[in-house]
């Protein structure tokens, strides 16, 4: 359902200790429009935004809208969240493609990387739902700290949080499917990387573990960006084409990958020198 001035009216005059407001959101490749629910009564440092572009019933709108209402948002001490040491201590890095929507906004912390950009972002915990959440680091968030950018890119260079499996290992954790019993012959040596969390994991990178973990594997690999979240890595071989293998990451992120996941349409190479676009 489109997010129509209209559409916000009619939510209002259904909510009695609530009300909300269009928010235009960037997120990770696209800007979206969303309704954050705000309470009448009382201070919150966060409030919950929801999109409802795949709902069709105002029902449902309004089904949703109450129970993000009811949701305990926590209350975050911004002093705290922007002071050096909470900052260092909760950072998380990503990598997201050079013409993100998100670097559209001069107050976002960056640095260029390839044909990506490096992001930062501190982790926030929201104990009311029990998940995690992140907040995008800005310059104007930094005054409070003093940290400088070089100094964010030290920290998540050095961090080391990251799980590598082959292709078949992932696979079993996820289905719980032994594929490569049968499959081990036929198919090429492919391994993954991600995040402990298997969020964010393409921020490994530009890190030191990186070029590690590429020497234990062969000493020249291509690489993958599946997403934001994971890689690909397959030793070099001169049967593989790769302005193929170009075409068959284009063709995967525009039929398979959704946009918020996406990083790039590129093929990159790993060896000795470090890391460089490919194809």
């Amino acid at each position: 359902m489109e997010v129509t001035n209209k559409l916000i009216e009619q939510i209002n005059e259904k909510l009695e200790k609530h009300y909300v407001t269009i928010s235009q959101v960037k997120k990770n490749n696209v800007e979206k429009k969303g309704i954050t629910i705000i309470p009448k009564e009382g201070n919150r440092t966060v409030c919950p935004t929801v999109y409802v572009d795949d709902i069709s019933t105002f029902s449902e709108v309004m089904e949703i809208v109450r129970a993000a209402a009811d949701i305990e948002a926590p209350v975050l001490d911004i002093e705290k969240l922007t002071s050096r040491e909470y900052i260092t201590n909760n950072l998380r890095a990503a990598v997201i493609s050079r013409d993100n929507v998100i670097l559209e906004d001069e107050d976002v912390v960056y640095r260029p990387f390839l044909d990506m950009a490096i992001i930062y972002r501190i982790v926030v915990p929201a104990p009311a739902t029990g998940q995690i959440g992140t907040i995008l680091l800005k310059k104007s968030m930094l005054e409070n700290s003093g940290i400088k950018e070089v100094e964010l890119y030290e920290i998540a260079k050095a961090n080391r949080e990251y799980q590598v499996k082959t292709l078949f290992e992932m696979l079993y954790d996820i289905t719980g499917v032994d594929y490569e019993a049968k499959y081990k012959d036929d198919a090429p040596e492919v391994y993954v990387v991600t995040s402990l969390d298997r969020r964010l994991g393409a921020s490994i990178l530009f890190t030191d573990l990186f070029k590690e973990v590429g020497e234990k594997i062969s000493e020249k690999v291509y690489v993958i960006p599946c997403s934001i979240h994971e890689i690909l890595l397959v030793p070099c071989d001169e049967r593989i084409d790769i302005d193929g293998l170009r075409e068959l990451v284009k063709y995967v992120n525009a039929t398979e990958v959704s946009l918020e996941d996406k990083l790039t349409d590129s093929v990159y190479c790993l060896d000795e020198n470090g890391i460089s676009i490919a194809a």
